[in-house]
């Protein structure tokens, strides 16, 4: 018996022993930026079509001061304030070597972006085919405006930006 109760004391001591632990695991990070160069200036106009500057490109800026920041991938998907005059819009420059249109309406850019790098511009400048546009919106031609969307993944574990996009927008596969 005297056995049995020195043994349960060692016992109960295992038991109810504890250890703590730091996990030191974290998620990984990117944070994107639209950048535009759009000047305050007014549109070059002519009789016909009226030509406007503007500069579109994303910028990885890192995960902020986690230290956990990764390459990306990027894609950008343009609107108009008014679908009327966007039918009559023609951009300039468009850069379809290194940005590549996809029928989701997305253009995407071939390359990872690392931490500080930014892509080249999509297109810089845009014009207005005036004959396009119906006559009830000319006068809204002054205060259009062209929307850039953007999103990024993590470029890890993947080969290209259509592989990623494509698992981060349906992540479960059929087995």
């Amino acid at each position: 018996m005297l056995a049995g109760i020195l043994g349960s004391g060692g016992s109960l001591a295992y038991l109810v022993a504890t250890t703590d632990a730091v996990n030191k695991t974290a998620v990984g990070r990117n944070i994107t930026d639209i950048r535009e160069d759009f000047p305050d200036q007014p549109g070059v106009e002519n009789e016909e079509n009226p030509h406007y500057k503007k500069t579109v490109w994303v910028a990885n800026t890192g995960g902020g001061e986690s230290g956990y920041n990764v390459d990306c991938y990027v894609r950008a998907a343009l609107s108009y304030s008014n679908y009327d005059i966007g039918k009559a819009v023609t951009l300039e420059n468009l850069n379809t070597a290194d940005w590549e249109y996809h029928t989701d309406g997305y253009y995407y850019y071939r390359y990872a972006l690392k931490e500080g790098e930014v892509t080249t511009p999509l297109f810089t400048g845009f014009q207005i085919d005036r004959s396009q546009v119906e006559e009830s919106f000319s006068d809204y031609i002054s205060d259009f405006s062209i929307y850039v969307y953007e999103e990024s993944v993590q470029a890890y574990p993947f080969s290209d930006c259509t592989e990623a996009f494509a698992y981060y927008l349906n992540p479960v596969s059929e087995a």
